[in-house]
């Protein structure tokens, strides 16, 4: 049965997003080993029909047909970087506490408090979860992502 939704996220270099149902519900996996069409059409926003297929690990899509473009301004990926470190992995280095600090683009401050988008957010945490453990099926991912999410937005830290 053919499901139609849109992308939430798609990361070239680790070759993984996304989808969000029409009908709602939860977001649903996207790995490129599972599709057949050109990354480069994979943007956020992008309307999508596709099949969702249960495996142990929980729902992922399969069979993905892109209907529709990205709405104007949709931002674009960046290109999949071949022979990066970490399969494109941002740069990680070491603070004096031994913890990993990402060099990749700081959100802007305004006074102490620094605030995202939800969408920034949430593929924020994403990146966190999968670096933090293989282990973690795309269920557990996405449920953890929306508490973590929803505790953000309650407490001011991060705007919907």
């Amino acid at each position: 049965m053919s499901v139609s939704g849109k992308i939430v996220h798609f990361d070239a270099n680790k070759g993984f997003g996304f989808l969000a149902p029409d009908a709602g519900g939860s977001d649903v996996f996207l790995h490129i080993n599972d599709i057949d069409i050109d990354e480069h059409s994979l943007k956020p926003g992008a309307a999508v029909e596709f099949d969702i297929e249960e495996t142990d690990r929980g729902s992922k899509a399969v069979n993905l047909v892109v209907t529709g473009g990205a709405p104007a301004g949709a931002p674009d990926r960046p290109r999949r970087t071949e022979g990066a470190r970490d399969g494109g992995r941002p740069d990680r280095r070491h603070d004096d506490r031994g913890s990993a600090r990402d060099d990749r683009r700081k959100p802007a401050r305004s006074g102490d408090a620094a605030t995202l988008d939800s969408g920034t957010f949430s593929e924020e945490i994403t990146e966190l979860l999968l670096d933090a453990s293989g282990t973690l099926t795309a269920s557990q991912i996405l449920a953890i992502r929306q508490r973590v999410t929803d505790f953000a937005i309650a407490r001011g830290w991060v705007f919907d």
